[in-house]
This record gives C-alpha cells, sequence and structure tokens, in this order.
C-alpha cells in the first residue's frame, strides 16, 4: 500500500454516498452512531451531494418531485425517484401512493439534517466519507478538492477532508492502495464489489480502522445504550443468516421453503428407515 503519515482523528465523519453502503461502512468501523440525510439514497454525484449540504437541503423533499417506480425486492418498500434531484428513495416509503407515509418521511428527514447541522456546527475536523459505486467510474480528484473547498467556505472555522473508495476489480483487499493525490484528501481503491449488497462493507470498514481513522464519540449514555444493543440483535442477525446459508448449501435449496420441505423429506425418509 502507497501511504504517507497523516492525522485521522475527527471530531465528526459522516457520509455522502453514494449509497446506505458508505453508512454501513461507517458503523461497522465505529464511527458512526445515528443517522444523517444522505445515508440511505442513492443517485447524484458527489457535487450534487455537496451542493446540497451546503444549501442546506433546501427544497430537496418536495412532493411533487416524486414518481413511484415499484416495489424494492429487498426490503418490500417503494422505491421512489425525485425528478429534480435525481435521488432514488428505496428505504424511506411504503409501496404505493406517497401520500401515505410522505408526512413521517419528512419528519425524519427533518432530524436528520438538523442533527448534520448541529454536529457540523460543534466539530472543526470532518471527514466526509464516499464510496464510489462499483459500476461508476470514479469522481476526478478535481472535483473531490472543489467539494472540499465549498464544504470549507460554507462552513468557516472548520477543517473538511474527504476519503474516497475507488473499486478496481481484480485488486485483493490485502494489496490495496491507499493514495493522497492532493491535499486533505484520502483514496481507497481495490476490489470491493460484492453481488449482493453492491459493497463488501465489512472491507471498507476494515480499511478505515486499519488507516487509523477515528472519531469523537457524540452520542449520550441512553443514546450508547441503545446503539449497543442494536449492534447485538444485527450481529444476531448475521449469525442466524449465516448458519441458514449453511444449511441451504448442505440441502442443495435456495430458499426457506425448500429449505422445510428437505428437511421434512429427510426426517420422513428417516422414519421409514426405522420402520
Amino acid at each position: 500500500m502507497d501511504t504517507e503519515t497523516q492525522d485521522y482523528d475527527y471530531d465528526f465523519v459522516f457520509s455522502m454516498g453514494q449509497a446506505c453502503t458508505c453508512s454501513m461502512t461507517l458503523r461497522h468501523a465505529g464511527l458512526q452512531f445515528a443517522s444523517f440525510p444522505l445515508d440511505w439514497v442513492s443517485g447524484g454525484s458527489l457535487a450534487s451531494r455537496t451542493a446540497l449540504v451546503a444549501s442546506r437541503f433546501a427544497g430537496w423533499l418536495e412532493k411533487e418531485d416524486f414518481t413511484y417506480h415499484g416495489v424494492n425486492p429487498k426490503n418490500g418498500l417503494g422505491v421512489f425517484i425525485n425528478r429534480r434531484t435525481g435521488f432514488r428513495h428505496p428505504h424511506d416509503f411504503p409501496a404505493g401512493p406517497i401520500e401515505q407515509a410522505y408526512g413521517e418521511v419528512r419528519e425524519k428527514y427533518r432530524r436528520r439534517i438538523e442533527r448534520l447541522y448541529q454536529m457540523l456546527d460543534s466539530s472543526r475536523r470532518v471527514l466526509v466519507a464516499y464510496i464510489t459505486r462499483p459500476d461508476e467510474a470514479a469522481e476526478p480528484v478535481e472535483e473531490l478538492t472543489k467539494c472540499r473547498q465549498r464544504l470549507a467556505e460554507t462552513f468557516p472555522g472548520r477543517t473538511f477532508d474527504i476519503v474516497q473508495f475507488v473499486n478496481e476489480d481484480g485488486r485483493t483487499f490485502a494489496d490495496r492502495r491507499v493514495l493522497h493525490p492532493a491535499e486533505g484528501v484520502t483514496q481507497i481503491a481495490f476490489g470491493y464489489r460484492d453481488p449482493v449488497r453492491d459493497v463488501a462493507f465489512e472491507f471498507t470498514a476494515q480499511a478505515l480502522t486499519e488507516l487509523g481513522v477515528t472519531a469523537h464519540d457524540y452520542r449520550t449514555d441512553d443514546e450508547r445504550r441503545m446503539f449497543d444493543a442494536s449492534q447485538r440483535r444485527e450481529e444476531a442477525r448475521r449469525k442466524r443468516e449465516s448458519r441458514l446459508k449453511r444449511k441451504m448449501e448442505r440441502y442443495g435449496v435456495k430458499t426457506r421453503l425448500g429449505l422445510l420441505l428437505a428437511r421434512i423429506g429427510t426426517h420422513i425418509g428417516l422414519w421409514h428407515k426405522r420402520k
């Protein structure tokens, strides 16, 4: 890895996207402890996302800008695309008319936006994390530098750095490249494409941890307990999924129903043998 000495201790780290796996990366690395407005939307560019942050998200969630694009097969929720911003919302609204949950979603994002600016107001060193989706070309370094400068101009007295993940199929995690192509810009390059989740966020999280990125813990005691409990539930869920996957592989099936039928068939076969 090509590295150089750099201070990666920050007051605040937040995700600019491009999708939810950036937020999941930060949470997995112990760098994010709450939800922020750009965590769960996809689409747009780093420049357009930076412009939103600089404008304090002016007019970005207007109901008339949304169009419905069916059901998200991964979670059963509706997929809505904002015609004006180009953002895709696959995690926010139930399937069907947007009116049934628009007020609730708008309030949720109001809280997230308010939380973001509270953190920016109380921080001096800020790291912006951005994961270029594996099927898209990485933004040029000049674009990252412009975004960094715009944030610094919008929030004077703060220092903004950017860490960008760039996918390089065929390059292993162990052989990843860590580059510093411009002041305040770090690029981490390796093949992080994941066939299910788009990005293998366990590896992107480990890359940040091994880079030495740290962030101040801004949670209250109650929030910390709730977060720890949610992490335990998530770990238990992953273990259940892992056990289920191994069972499906053992029985040669791909669905829960197939697994159930295969196990019933096995038990029936054993019962006949005992007879």
